[in-house]
């Protein structure tokens, strides 16, 4: 098991990462904003039940997969950034029939959002990469198996996530109540997450990694 100092620091760290801009903060926020804290919060649970898939992977060490295979990567990368696009797609259609924020609501079910926000986790290879290149650095053989230490480190990575996105998503829901009762505004819901999903996936796609 990793040292109290130990979890403190990776704790310290894990939230400076989580609260940067990302393609799972920005889908809470969008949902929080266009669909109100019950969308974000699947929308969150979503995201976080990767962990289910990630935490094995890791702690088993399959992930290395991504970077020793620039063609699984590629691959990987750019099925998920094609649902993600497509998906934005969608919303963008929906905000051109001009429906109110509970109508629109009631297009994206709770298993729909769960489902995007899990799918969103799942098939972005950089979660899998940072948690193989981060969470090594704070496992120390000499304190116990490394499969150990590197499991516990991934599942409080992946609650704290559902945890911290809860609470940006109840924070954008907030702000939900003033745009429904500006009509300039309602149309562009829908349109707000379709671009922010055409957005991520983009982003995606885009970046550069090793």
């Amino acid at each position: 098991m990793p040292t109290l100092e130990t979890f403190i620091l990776f704790a310290i760290a894990d939230l400076a990462l989580k609260i940067t801009p990302g393609p799972d903060m920005a889908l809470t926020l969008s949902r929080g904003v266009t669909q109100g804290f019950r969308a974000a919060w699947v929308s969150a649970l979503g995201t976080s039940s990767a962990g289910f898939v990630h935490v094995p992977l890791v702690v088993l060490g399959l992930a290395t997969l991504f970077s020793r295979s620039p063609l699984l990567f590629s691959a990987v990368k750019t099925a998920g950034a094609l649902y993600l696009v497509y998906l934005g797609v969608r919303a963008l259609f929906r905000s051109r029939r001009g429906r109110f924020p509970d109508e629109c609501a009631s297009v994206a079910s709770d298993r729909e959002i769960f489902l995007q926000g899990f799918v969103t986790n799942l098939l972005n290879p950089k979660v899998l990469l940072f948690m193989v290149v981060f969470l090594p650095q704070f496992a120390d053989p000499a304190l116990g198996p490394l499969w150990i230490q590197i499991g516990v480190l991934a599942i409080y990575q992946k609650a704290s996530g559902l945890v911290i996105g809860a609470f940006f998503g109840y924070a954008a829901s907030r702000i939900r109540n003033w745009v429904v009762d500006n009509p300039w505004f309602v149309r562009a819901q829908e349109g707000i997450l379709g671009a922010t999903m055409i957005g991520i996936g983009g982003w995606i796609v885009l970046s550069r990694d090793r």
